[in-house]
This record gives C-alpha cells, sequence and structure tokens, in this order.
C-alpha cells in the first residue's frame, strides 16, 4: 500500500500541474521584486545656418513613484507563492487518499472475484444438472428453472463484478501511470478502521487553520488586500526625476534637474482600485462559503457513515447467518437428509449477500476516504496529513 501511494504522489497528473503553477508563482514573486529601469533619453539638433554646431540633450531619469507601491507588490508576490504552495499541498492530501481508497477498492474487488467465480461455476454445474434430472423425469420444471434463474442472475452479478474491478484498475493504473496491460499484484490491505468520533471532533475545531485548500484560500486573501493597497498607492502622481546634460547651437553647454509628474485628473488608477476592492471581496466571501461548506459536509458524511455502518453490520450479520446454514446444508447433503435444489439455493442467497456486503463496505469505505479527506487526517492510520 505504501508503494502504491507513494508512486502516485510521485506521477500523478494533478500534482505535476499544481508544481506548475507553483514555479510560475515562484517566476511572478522574482519578476515583482525586481526595481523599474532607469531611463535614458538623447535628441540632436542640426542647425540650418552657418556658424552653429550641432545641439544636443542627454537625460537620466527615474520613475521614483514605482519605489512607493513596491513593498506592497512584493508582499502580495510573496502570499501568491505561499497560496500556490498550499495548493499543492491540498493536491498531494487528496492523492494520497485517493490512491489508498483504489488501492483497497481492487485488492477487495479482486478478493471477491477470485471468492465469487467458483461458486458461480458450481451454480452452473448445478443447474446442467438440474436440466438432465428433468430430461430424466425425476424433478418438475419450476425446480430447474429455479436453479437455471439462479445461476443466470449470480453470473451476471458476477460480470458486473468485473466491470467494477477493470474500472478501478484501469482508474489506478492511470493515477499510478502504469503502461497498458501491467498488472499489479496488490497484497492484502489493512481492514479499514472506522474514524474515531473524537478525531472529527478534534480536526474540527482548528480546521480553517490546518487544511490546505482553506489556508490557501487565505493566503489568496492576503494577496489581494496587498494588491488593493499598491492600486490605492498607485493613485499618487506618477513621479520621474532625472538629471540632463546638454549643448545648444552656440556650443554652449547646460546642466539641469528634469522631472515630470503625471497629473491624476481623469483615471487616477480608479478603475483598478475598484477591481482590487471587488476581487477582495469576492475571495472573502469564497473562503467564508468554503468553511461553511466543510463543516456541512462533514457533517452530511458523518451522519451517512452512521447509516451505512448499521447497514453494513446488518448485512454482515446476514452474511455469517447465511455462511452457517450453507454449512450445515452441505453437512446435511452429504449425509442425504437435504435435497441439491434446496442447497443450490441456499448457496444463491450467500453469493447474492456476499456482494451485497462487498458493495456495501466499499461505500463506506469511500466515505471514510472523503470524511478523512476533509478534516485532514490520512485515512490510513488517521493521523493528521502533513
Amino acid at each position: 500500500m505504501d508503494q502504491v501511494v507513494g508512486r502516485a504522489l510521485k506521477h500523478s497528473a494533478d500534482i505535476r500541474r499544481a508544481e506548475r503553477e507553483l514555479d510560475i508563482a515562484a517566476a511572478r514573486q522574482y519578476a515583482d521584486g525586481l526595481l523599474p529601469d532607469p531611463t535614458l533619453s538623447f535628441s540632436t539638433d542640426r542647425p540650418g545656418a552657418e556658424g552653429f554646431v550641432p545641439a544636443f540633450m542627454v537625460g537620466l531619469s527615474y520613475e521614483v513613484s514605482a519605489l512607493v507601491d513596491r513593498p506592497a507588490k512584493r508582499r502580495a508576490a510573496d502570499k501568491a507563492f505561499e497560496k500556490q504552495q498550499l495548493a499543492l499541498e491540498w493536491t498531494k492530501w487528496q492523492v494520497a487518499n485517493h490512491a489508498y481508497a483504489l488501492y483497497v477498492n481492487n485488492a477487495s474487488l479482486e478478493r471477491l472475484e477470485r471468492e465469487v467465480e467458483p461458486l458461480v461455476a458450481y451454480q452452473k454445474s448445478v443447474a446442467e444438472r438440474m436440466q438432465k434430472t428433468l430430461a430424466r423425469g425425476d424433478i418438475t420444471r419450476d425446480i430447474a428453472v429455479q436453479a437455471e434463474t439462479a445461476y443466470r442472475d449470480n453470473a451476471q452479478q458476477l460480470a458486473t463484478l468485473r466491470q467494477a474491478h477493470l474500472k478501478a484498475g484501469q482508474e489506478l493504473d492511470t493515477l499510478l501511470e502504469l503502461r497498458p496491460g501491467a498488472h499489479l499484484a496488490l497484497a492484502v490491505p489493512p481492514q479499514p478502521l472506522e474514524v474515531p468520533e473524537e478525531a472529527v471532533l478534534h480536526a474540527l475545531v482548528d480546521l480553517g487553520q490546518r487544511r490546505p485548500d482553506l489556508l490557501a484560500l487565505r493566503a489568496g486573501y492576503a494577496e489581494q488586500d496587498e494588491r488593493y493597497r499598491a492600486a490605492l498607492l498607485a493613485q499618487f502622481p506618477r513621479l520621474d526625476i532625472g538629471v540632463t546634460r546638454g549643448r545648444d547651437t552656440s556650443a554652449i553647454y547646460t546642466s539641469g534637474l528634469a522631472m515630470s509628474v503625471t497629473l491624476p485628473l481623469f483615471n487616477g488608477n480608479r478603475g483598478n482600485i475598484a477591481v482590487e476592492k471587488a476581487t477582495r471581496e469576492s475571495l472573502y466571501q469564497e473562503y467564508t462559503q468554503r468553511l461553511d461548506d466543510a463543516y456541512t459536509a462533514v457533517d452530511g458524511i458523518s451522519s451517512e457513515l452512521s447509516l451505512l455502518g448499521d447497514q453494513l453490520r446488518n448485512a454482515q450479520s446476514t452474511e455469517a447467518t447465511l455462511e452457517a446454514s450453507v454449512t450445515q446444508a452441505r453437512r446435511a447433503y452429504g449425509a442425504g437428509d437435504v435435497t441439491l435444489p434446496v442447497l443450490a439455493d441456499l448457496e444463491s442467497r450467500l453469493l447474492t449477500q456476499r456482494i451485497a456486503t462487498a458493495k456495501l463496505a466499499n461505500a463506506v469505505l469511500q466515505q471514510q476516504v472523503e470524511l478523512c479527506t476533509l478534516i485532514g487526517v490520512s485515512a490510513i492510520d488517521h493521523q493528521p496529513l502533513r
């Protein structure tokens, strides 16, 4: 199981995509940390009359106002990088728990398929024997039809089971990036443990401070808050200061100081301020909604797990009772006290119940994995994910 989860973390396409997003955030963080470049200007005039020399003007200026909002932009870039780091962590959490669920599901379906195949083959032989017995006139037609129907129903269930196993196997192969036709020999996994109620309650206390997706939203809000602050600072006039050195056509050299100011009469960066402010409010609403959804989802899954757990325990009890009945019936059949149709009917019921129990167990597992992901613990041992 550890090998499957480890390979999933190395080969998951979702994780690679999140890593690329992190690389982009790192590049933007580097870009936002660079200082603006100075501006060098040069102009020349050539006189059209005799006795004059060519004039020129050289200037070197720097946008001083760009330094005002630079700290806010750098802090925003840092928060953007932190947000992508947390998004990558959240993706790894999901992939690890998903790989574990696929592992247990595949191993369980494989084991159930091996158990069901000989039983269905046995029921097929029973149905064929019933047809021969019917041809001799030793049984009535309804008994033969009942045996044939039981075999067909269970054969259909086996086919459905194989399809589910094939689909789960393909999903696991895709997650692990295995080549087509590769077959995994899965060791028997430990039985999934029920998520302790105290673990759920403890996790909900500080869910907003532990779950990476919620922390990523908080970092995204902090980033947008800094961008809003930078937009507010950018509404002040743009200021360029520089020095000049020139010569006129009379060969007189001059040196001076140049300064240009943008007058915020029509724009004043008010449009960007409105956009950044609205975006910040949207991120705040998204965070609060995601947090509420998390608590609601945990409560809903906990209630559903309680119902599924009761159904699973009832199904397991019914299966155990049928297994005991089949064992007794087989001994009685060997002693000649039970007919073959009665034994075949009991075995068919046991097979149907075994498949139903396995489906319920898988449903419980999927819900447990979803719950563990939501509260930020490992689906394997219920320890906090790191």
